[in-house]
């Protein structure tokens, strides 16, 4: 494992860059929008809460008028092939290229024995921790090649990811999540221009947090720690790492495994 220390973006780190963003309204998603838009990227915000996304584009504008950003809801749980296919038909009318894809949308309800786990909470888990970011890399990969310089980066669970009992479905989506970003990553090594890593945040305040450890932890991580991180994957300095995973440890060093 490696530590880095990551300097303090400029304000234009990821000028000229398209970025989408998936539960954008979300506290990690919410985070990672605030810090892509003061790096200067042009932003596509993904989201099923509607009032939400309204409510974070207004207060993008509010402090950043000439910020350039788009709102698509979707509700991932229910999305179907066909809804990411006019996403990337959407994208594909408004901009040349998609830059940076960051899948921060999760779903978890409560934790609880494999035995007890019915059959529509696992495909449910499935469905938006495993199968939406499959659908997203499948329908906006010409998007993603039309870039100089396109960076894919998926979201784990530093307490999931350790496939420990009663995680169920969602501890199984994001190992598998894991194993389909290294394997995307070497398989885009040979491009020179896509990469995919992961992300895992550690420990942050955050509902689904909260829903997993309820009552038991009060110093937790801010989502806004992670800004750094953020524009650092999605930027041109994480050039060198593709099918990787980024452990968040503080503000100052994240510990990078293969």
């Amino acid at each position: 494992m490696e530590a880095l220390t990551l300097p303090d973006p400029e304000p234009a780190t990821l000028a000229g860059r398209t970025i989408l963003i998936t539960g954008a309204a979300g506290a990690l998603g919410k985070a990672a929008v605030q810090a892509c838009v003061a790096a200067g990227a042009r932003l596509v915000l993904l989201d099923r809460d509607v009032p939400a996304l309204e409510r974070l584009r207004d207060e993008i504008l509010a402090h950043r008028p000439e910020a350039d950003v788009g709102l698509f809801p979707l509700d991932l749980l229910g999305a179907s092939p066909d809804h990411y296919r006019r996403l990337a038909t959407v994208l594909a009318d408004r901009y040349p290229a998609l830059d940076g894809l960051l899948h921060s949308a999760a779903h978890l309800e409560f934790l609880e024995p494999m035995a007890c786990l019915t059959p529509q909470r696992w495909f449910e888990s499935l469905q938006v921790n495993l199968n939406a970011p499959y659908l997203l890399v499948h329908h906006l990969l010409p998007l993603l090649q039309r870039s100089k310089d396109a960076s894919v980066v998926f979201t784990s669970d530093s307490s999931a990811r350790r496939a420990e009992a009663y995680w169920g479905a969602y501890g199984v989506a994001k190992v598998a999540l894991e194993a389909l970003a290294r394997i995307l990553g070497r398989e885009w090594q040979v491009s020179g221009h896509l990469r995919a890593n992961v992300l895992v945040p550690g420990p942050v305040e955050s509902p689904i947090r909260r829903r997993a450890f309820p009552g038991t932890e009060s110093d937790l991580t801010c989502p806004q720690s992670l800004a750094k991180l953020y524009v650092y994957l999605l930027g041109p300095a994480s050039r060198p790492y593709s099918g990787q995973v980024f452990t968040f440890r503080g503000e100052r060093h994240v510990l990078r495994s293969g």
